[in-house]
């Protein structure tokens, strides 16, 4: 069971990101989840996120990729997300 760390997005409060991930085989099947940081003026500042995976895309050389959707539930300040990916082959 790998685990690979895709990236990172700041997203602003009450605000969300689309992310494009490609690059895995066509034997390949992924399931990402979030790590979610608050951060901004505040002493404890709340970390809440939703993340919605989308379509799935099959390039023409038979690579896939996916469509991610993350939404920052924050009412009054950004988060810092970290985007894992599990994969796993047949």
């Amino acid at each position: 069971m790998a685990v690979r760390d895709i990236g990172w997005v700041t997203i602003g409060a009450n605000s969300s990101t689309g992310w494009f991930v490609h690059g895995y085989t066509a034997k390949e099947s992924v399931a990402y989840s979030i790590v979610v940081f608050g951060v901004g003026g505040f002493p404890t500042p709340l970390g809440k996120a939703t993340l919605t995976q989308g379509e799935t895309y099959e390039h023409v050389d038979g690579t896939k990729a996916h469509k991610v959707y993350i939404r920052n539930n924050a009412p009054f300040n950004a988060v810092n997300v970290h985007l894992l990916a599990q994969v796993e082959s047949l």
